[in-house]
């Protein structure tokens, strides 16, 4: 779900909106562009509701730049939405419908588990790293747009990745992070002390929890990829193995950082050594021996 919004909130520019560009990645503008609002009724079966006008003007305030400006009705149904973008980038192009999910939430509802300070900033440092921070506002022209569409499926904005998720891979980078020599599962084993304590392994564990997230996705489109041809058409979707690649390539750097978390750590200790200790003996390591600190040790 991208966003939610509560009865009678005002719904402006930054929450529903959608930035177009051409071929060339400029911002350009649509020849026609409306938008119209349905309930998403859960059913059974799922069914869209129009609500309200179905070819709304959107609001555009810089160019290939298009908000949606209504408020929220105070008596509106708790549940899912639809705001569905139908535009054109020249008179002569077929028409092009995408389609946005946002929520209405009453006060008792709770739509998603609350985590703690350190792992809402962890969540979305990592979603930015995905580049899954704002999948729902921008729409590429690229020939021939109109193949975005398979039968009645029309490309539906959402993120790739809920929070749930990112926090469990947040969760299993960090245990994969503390099995790793030297130990530190008792020194750290929350994302809160992750955040306080050891801000500089950040970094490691975001690679990790790339490599979960990437490596999930590729399970999910295993299931999904097909390669079909018939009378000279062919249509191939295969992407497991390019997510496949991703977390690979997020496994390596995990590695160069468990290398180096091994590396510093003993150089820490070794320089923590006591020069002396107990003992003459104990200045050529960690307690090599027993001693006395006397004159008649250094004879």
């Amino acid at each position: 779900m991208g966003v939610a919004f509560s009865p009678g909130d005002t719904i402006g520019r930054g929450d529903l909106d959608i930035f177009l560009t051409n071929s060339h990645g400029n911002p350009t503008n649509a020849a026609e562009i409306t938008y119209a609002i349905y309930y998403v009724d859960p059913g059974p079966p799922e069914t869209e509701v129009l609500i309200g006008d179905p070819a709304r003007i959107p609001v555009n305030p810089a160019v290939g730049e298009y908000y949606a400006s209504l408020m929220a009705p105070a008596g509106a149904s708790a549940g899912d939405y639809h705001i569905r973008w139908t535009f054109r980038e020249f008179v002569s192009s077929p028409q092009v419908q995408v389609v946005q999910e946002f929520a209405i939430v009453h006060d008792a509802v709770t739509v998603s588990p609350t985590y703690s300070r350190c792992a809402t900033e962890l969540i979305y440092t990592l979603r930015l790293l995905l580049r899954d921070q704002n999948p729902d506002k921008f729409y590429h022209f690229r020939p021939p747009e109109f193949e975005g569409d398979i039968g009645q499926y029309n490309r539906i904005f959402g993120q790739i990745w809920e929070d749930a998720e990112l926090h469990q891979y947040l969760e299993r980078g960090l245990d994969w992070w503390n099995m790793h020599p030297p130990d530190t599962c008792h020194s750290l084993p929350t994302l809160n002390g992750l955040c306080t304590d050891r801000k500089c392994w950040r970094e490691a564990v975001f690679w990790a929890a790339i490599h979960h997230a990437c490596f999930a996705l590729s399970l999910n489109w295993i299931a999904d990829e097909f390669d079909y041809s018939i009378g000279g058409v062919s249509l191939s979707i295969e992407k497991s193995s390019k997510y496949q690649s991703m977390a690979d390539a997020a496994s390596a750097q995990f590695d160069k950082a468990a290398e180096a978390k091994a590396r510093t750590v003993k150089f820490i200790r070794g320089l923590k050594q006591p020069r002396f200790g107990i003992g003459v003996r104990s200045a050529f390591g960690p307690y090599v021996g027993k001693g006395v600190l006397s004159p008649r040790s250094f004879m």
